[in-house]
């Protein structure tokens, strides 16, 4: 029957989650999954492909979320230099600006903190397992034009080598990305959050020239 299946299937997702978040991609086993929830492998394999089908089911919809919010990070961004130019440079330093970094964390990460932290810690051995090295290469990119847009409209942006902007962003975005990684809870993150933008923001006005 539909709903004893659908019953089934949350089940199996949520066993998966934490085998996967207790021995990491490479050691759980699909039959231990099985296990966990009374049913054979055989029955398992109705449900899922394999363990990596079943990985990439559980940390897609951190991906899809991630993706949306990037791309109205930036279209935002991109909107408030067409705004008022150099004003919108501001705006991407205040804590709790629409262009914060820091929504990234609390507004996207916090939404399934479980599967982020399985993305970001557990994905060794699966397509995903460089999935924090390729955020930090797009932001680096991302970084880098909007830099060139900002001095294209006349807003005195410094300029800065890629490798240079790499090792800042790298830096910056591991420190973001400690309280999913560390299970920290929101509140306890948001106080984090703050003390650690407090440390950068200074730094980035400097290196920027915004």
């Amino acid at each position: 029957m539909p709903r004893d299946k659908t019953a089934s299937h949350e089940k199996i997702v949520q066993a998966a989650m934490q085998e996967f978040q207790q021995k990491g991609f490479e050691r759980a086993s699909m039959k231990a999954v099985a296990d966990a929830v009374g049913m054979t492998s055989a029955a398992l394999y109705r449900h899922f492909a394999g363990k990596q089908d079943m990985f990439a089911a559980l940390v897609q919809p951190a991906i899809d979320a991630m993706d949306a919010w990037q791309a109205k990070h930036m279209a935002a961004s991109y909107d408030g230099l067409e705004r008022h130019a150099s004003e919108a440079t501001w705006e991407m330093w205040d804590f709790d600006g629409e262009t914060s970094d820091v929504r990234m964390v609390l507004d996207v990460m916090y939404e399934q903190p479980e599967t982020f932290r399985l993305l970001l810690c557990c994905a060794a051995g699966t397509p995903y397992e460089h999935y924090a090295h390729d955020m930090i290469e797009q932001s680096v990119d991302e970084m880098m034009r909007f830099l060139q847009a900002c001095r294209a409209r006349g807003i005195p942006a410094r300029e800065i080598q890629r490798d240079e902007m790499h090792m800042l962003v790298s830096a910056y975005c591991t420190a973001l990305i400690q309280p999913i990684e560390h299970g920290y809870d929101k509140a306890d993150a948001e106080r984090y959050l703050k003390t650690m933008v407090d440390f950068f923001t200074p730094g980035w006005r400097m290196i920027t020239g915004l």
